[in-house]
Order: structure tokens, then sequence, then C-alpha cells
């Protein structure tokens, strides 16, 4: 029976070895839009708007990177619970062959 079960673990085992890992998809590169310089002699105006829109640039990488470190901490949870997983059933393969 031990050897039995020995096989049907390693012939299962051999066959989710071929199926291949999924890749993750590549993450997306931002869409926040750097503000021009306004340069030494600009009128006080366009040193006002680029105020505001380099505050704006600053909001929009902050955001990016906020949601960039998200799915990180998913792909790394989902990652540590996959081990989990496998180190669980191969105990479970350990005790039953040891039984």
């Amino acid at each position: 029976m031990k050897s039995l079960l020995i096989a049907a673990a390693l012939i299962s085992t051999a066959a989710m070895a071929d199926e291949p890992a999924t890749a993750q998809p590549a993450a997306a590169k931002h869409s926040c839009a750097q503000p021009e310089l306004p340069g030494k002699l600009a009128s006080e105006m366009k040193k006002k708007s680029f105020t505001k829109r380099f505050k704006e640039y600053g909001e929009c990488m902050k955001k990016y990177i906020d949601d960039q470190s998200a799915a990180m901490k998913a792909a790394n949870d989902a990652g540590n619970a996959a081990i989990s997983e496998y180190n669980t059933f191969v105990k479970q393969v350990n005790d039953e062959s040891n039984a």
C-alpha cells in the first residue's frame, strides 16, 4: 500500500511539473507627465502653473507607487500561499508514506 501511495504521489508530482508556471504580467509604466521647467526668466504666471503641475506630478507618482506596492504585496502573498500549500502537501505525502 505504501509503494502504491508513493507511486501515485510521484506520478501526480511529475504531471504537475510538466505544467509551466504562470508568468506575472509586466507592470505598466506610469503615465505621469513631468511638468516643463519654467526657466529663470519665466513670468510669475508660468511659475505658479509649474508649481501646480509639479504637485500634480508628485501626487500621480505617489499613486502609481502605492498601486505597484499593492500589486507586489498581492503577488508576494500569492507566492507565500503556494509555498504553504506545497509544503502541506509534501508533509501529507511524507506522513502517508511513513505510516
